[in-house]
């Protein structure tokens, strides 16, 4: 299992119109099967960077093919361009009991 964090970096009080756009997109997978996103929000009163966070969990690492993105989500994407300085995304993978024995540990 992977765990999935989108970064959004965001312009100065942008923090909650970002967060509710990433809310969206979640949602819009979510439809299509992937697992519920957790979005926090960083900034605005709170100390470190403004930013937003969405992170999922999911079994595999795939592209993810324009063919496969919901109309919706592009044009979110487009909205969410607008109001953010950088969007990176993170991949870790979640350490268990079976695959720490898997390498011996």
């Amino acid at each position: 299992m992977y765990l999935v964090r989108r970064i959004a970096r965001t312009k100065p009080q942008t923090e909650w119109e970002v967060a509710a756009i990433l809310r969206r997109i979640c949602n819009a997978y979510e439809e299509n099967g992937r697992s519920e996103a957790t979005i926090m929000v960083g900034g605005r009163g709170l100390p470190g960077e403004s930013q937003v966070i969405a992170e999922w969990t999911q079994e595999t690492i795939e592209p993810n093919w324009v063919s496969n993105v919901p109309a919706s989500v592009r044009d979110d994407n487009a909205k969410l361009q607008s109001l953010i300085l950088e969007y990176l995304i993170e991949f870790y993978e979640v350490v268990t009991d079976g695959k720490m024995k898997e390498r011996g540990l």
